[in-house]
């Protein structure tokens, strides 16, 4: 079978840079750091595809070991080039072109665990990048939710074997730049201009496709809010279906909804 793919480079040892001319990565990852951070979990991407950032080429080199100081899954840690199987090789290339998306582009600031994306017509949109659970959680939840759960600071995380609860953050949120019962940007198709009834909240909630990779999620969705147009039909589509919602129940109900079986009777 003809394999036209380009190969992922596994186990490179860091002396391979020095004698090509680059950094160790040692000299450029901080061991001691938090490393969940976003911005220092992609400086262990970076520090390996050096090379490929100096050739504006695709990334291609997995980190050799310093993954284990993460909460990235051990699996996809160390890799074995002969056994490894596709899916596990499907999502290394996944984090790789994550990794150097969130590097490269303008659009994107870091600030601890919070990610701020500018999209296209202004909007910014918000999340924390929560790396030990595998999804985009509440802005400016993840400082608080460490200092609750594991101790006092940041810079530690629980033992492997105690994850940590969900305590101070909700998977899945988005917040936007428009604040509560916004007004839909006039570039939207079909509903710009309109405003919002029911937007009560400040974000929006995207959630992952059910066992979709975290880092091709992350990816699309990142898409999703530089391109700043859909996403903003999918939350007033929202906020129709909730007018109508209520519009049901009201409805249904006209002194109200019934909290208890028992008041079926």
């Amino acid at each position: 079978m003809n394999d036209n793919t380009k190969k992922m480079i596994l186990n490179r040892n860091g002396d391979w840079f020095v004698e090509h001319g680059y950094t160790h990565p040692d000299d450029i990852i901080d061991h001691n750091a938090n490393l969940q951070l976003p911005e220092k979990f992609i400086q262990i991407f970076s520090a390996y595809n050096q090379h490929n950032i100096a050739e504006s080429k695709e990334w291609d080199t997995w980190p050799e070991w310093e993954l284990v100081l993460t909460s990235l899954d051990d699996f996809l840690t160390f890799g074995e080039p002969e056994t490894d199987p596709p899916e596990l090789v499907a999502e290394r290339e996944h984090w790789l072109a994550l990794m150097q998306f969130m590097h490269g582009s303008s659009a994107i600031s870091i600030d601890g665990y919070t990610v701020t994306v500018t999209g296209n017509y202004g909007h910014t949109f918000s999340f924390d990048m929560c790396i030990e659970y595998g999804d985009w959680v509440t802005p400016g939840s993840l400082v608080k939710h460490y200092e609750k759960t594991v101790g006092k600071g940041v810079e530690q995380l629980g033992p492997p074997w105690q994850p940590n609860v969900l305590h101070f953050f909700m998977k899945g949120i988005v917040e936007h730049s428009l604040g509560a019962f916004w007004t839909c940007p006039d570039h939207v198709p079909v509903y710009g201009g309109k405003p919002t009834r029911q937007a009560t909240e400040v974000d929006f909630c995207i959630e992952q496709k059910q066992d979709q990779c975290f880092a091709l999620a992350m990816l699309s969705m990142l898409h999703l809010c530089i391109e700043d147009t859909h996403i903003w039909k999918m939350g007033f589509e929202h906020d129709l279906a909730q007018i109508e919602y209520i519009k049901e129940i009201e409805e249904e109900w006209p002194s109200g909804r019934p909290h208890q079986d028992r008041e079926y009777l």
